[in-house]
C-alpha cells in the first residue's frame, strides 16, 4: 500500500493542477490529506493476547486431562508459557500493523476513521474559507478508507451521497495503483458538483488554502 502514496513531482503536478482548475472556475477550495492510519487500535493487543492466553489454558487442560504434560511442568512454567503467548500478541501486531483490524468492529473503525476525517478538517483549517465553501478529501492508509467532508456552505446545498462518486474515484486510482490520476478525476468530480449547484467563482476568489497535498509521515 505505501508505494501507491508516494508521489513523484509529475503526480503532485497532475493533483495540483486539477485542484487549480477547481478553484479557478468555482467558488470552493479543496485540501487533500494522505494519512497512514486513524487510530492505532491498541485494544486489539489486549484482545488477541486474551484470545492466546485462553487458549494456551484450554491447550494446558487438555494435556493434562489427556495425562500429557511432563510431571516437572510447575506452576512457573506455566505462567511463563501463558506470559509468552500473550506477549506474542502484543508483538504480532507491532510488526504487522493491519493485522490489528481484524479485532475491531467495522462499524468502530469506519467511526474512527470519521474522527480523524474531522479532525484534519479542523487542523487543515478547511473552514476559513470566506464562504464556507471548503471541501477535504480525506485518505487513511492503514484502513483503505476515504472520507469527503464539505464545509457549511457546500453542505447547504450538496449531499453526504452526492460525494460517493468522488470517493469511487480515490479508491479507483489507488487499486489500479494510478493514485495521482484517481485524486485528479476526483477533484475534478468536485468541480462538477460544485458549478452545478451554483458555487460560481467569484471576482474577488482569493486562493485561500494550499494545492499541496498533505501526507503524513
Amino acid at each position: 500500500m505505501k508505494k501507491k502514496f508516494t508521489f513523484s513531482e509529475d503526480d503532485k503536478q497532475i493533483v495540483k493542477e486539477a485542484i487549480q482548475s477547481l478553484e479557478n472556475e468555482s467558488s470552493g477550495e479543496i485540501v487533500i490529506y494522505f494519512a497512514r492510519n486513524s487510530d492505532e487500535y491498541n485494544e486489539a493487543a489486549w484482545k488477541l493476547s486474551a484470545i492466546l492466553g485462553v487458549a494456551g489454558l484450554v491447550i494446558l487442560g487438555t494435556m493434562s486431562w489427556l495425562w500429557l504434560l511432563p510431571e516437572n511442568f510447575t506452576i512457573l512454567y506455566t505462567s511463563i508459557y501463558l506470559f509468552a503467548l500473550m506477549a506474542l500478541g502484543f508483538i504480532l501486531l507491532t510488526f504487522v500493523p493491519s493485522l490489528r483490524l481484524g479485532f475491531i468492529p467495522d462499524g468502530v473503525i469506519a467511526h474512527r476513521v470519521l474522527t480523524k476525517a474531522r479532525d484534519m478538517f479542523l487542523q487543515e483549517e478547511v473552514f476559513t474559507t470566506i464562504d464556507r465553501t471548503g471541501i477535504l478529501i480525506y485518505v487513511s492508509e492503514l484502513e483503505h478508507q476515504v472520507q469527503v467532508l464539505g464545509d457549511k456552505g457546500i453542505n447547504a446545498k450538496i449531499q453526504e451521497n452526492d460525494w460517493n462518486e468522488v470517493v469511487g474515484l480515490v479508491v479507483e486510482g489507488i487499486k489500479s495503483n494510478q493514485t495521482a490520476k484517481g485524486l485528479a478525476n476526483a477533484v475534478l468530480k468536485c468541480k462538477d458538483l460544485l458549478l452545478a449547484n451554483g458555487f460560481i467563482v467569484r471576482e474577488d476568489d482569493t486562493n485561500e488554502l494550499s494545492d499541496e497535498i498533505r501526507i503524513e509521515d
